[in-house]
């Protein structure tokens, strides 16, 4: 089972000593989701510290301050900026907070790791690397569904295309049976003539 990608790289020049911070924190901890970008724990670690800020303002200088002569006492304009940004670091933070329940294997992973089996490949250690690639592509792709529409419709464009190729490498794609794995469907159906002119693209490429 592959383990949840790990984003080491270091943090941009242009931070704050705040945000550079809560840059180490977040990858230290090891719970990001695999589909963070530096861009977006940029922003986020950008989002924390400006509501940490707010919310240390509020707290040193209470939630009432003194609006002037003519307002009077008035609530803490930073009360308003706070409560903004701490509901703007709670929708991002389930990227950064990946609890242990959602990393584990979904269905494409499991699927995949059924078919690897059925191939045998899990046996040839010469396969190892192809094999534990795939299924990180597998991960990844369970991920994005988790992660919902918008990173499913990503996904669609560089991990699932990705996947299936590493598939047909693997030779473990319907179009694309391993040599010495039975054939299933009926004679004629469209499982059996992809996998005859799969068979037949190995014939050549060997001769």
């Amino acid at each position: 089972m592959p383990a949840p990608k790990k984003l080491n790289f270091d943090p941009p020049d242009r931070l704050t000593d705040a945000e550079r911070e809560v840059w180490v924190e977040m990858t230290r901890r090891g719970r990001m989701s695999p589909t963070v970008t530096p861009e977006t724990l940029e922003t986020y670690c950008s989002l924390v510290v400006r509501w940490r800020a707010a919310s240390a303002k509020v707290e040193s200088e209470g939630l009432v301050v003194d609006g002037g002569d003519k307002r009077g006492a008035v609530v803490h304009p930073a009360l308003a900026a706070e409560r903004e940004l701490a509901e703007q670091v709670r929708k991002w933070s389930p990227l950064f907070n990946r609890t242990a329940a959602a990393r584990r294997p979904g269905p494409m992973v499991n699927a995949t790791r059924h078919s690897i089996e059925a191939a045998e490949l899990d046996k040839k250690t010469e396969y190892e690397g192809i094999c534990l690639a795939v299924l990180t592509l597998a991960w990844l792709i369970d991920e994005a569904q988790r992660e919902g529409l918008e990173a499913l419709q990503k996904a669609t464009y560089n991990l699932i295309p990705s996947y299936v190729k590493g598939c047909a490498e693997l030779q473990i794609t319907p179009a694309s049976l391993p040599a010495g794995v039975p054939k299933k469907g009926q004679p004629g159906g469209k499982v059996t003539k992809f996998a005859d002119a799969a068979a037949e693209r190995r014939a050549r490429a060997a001769g």
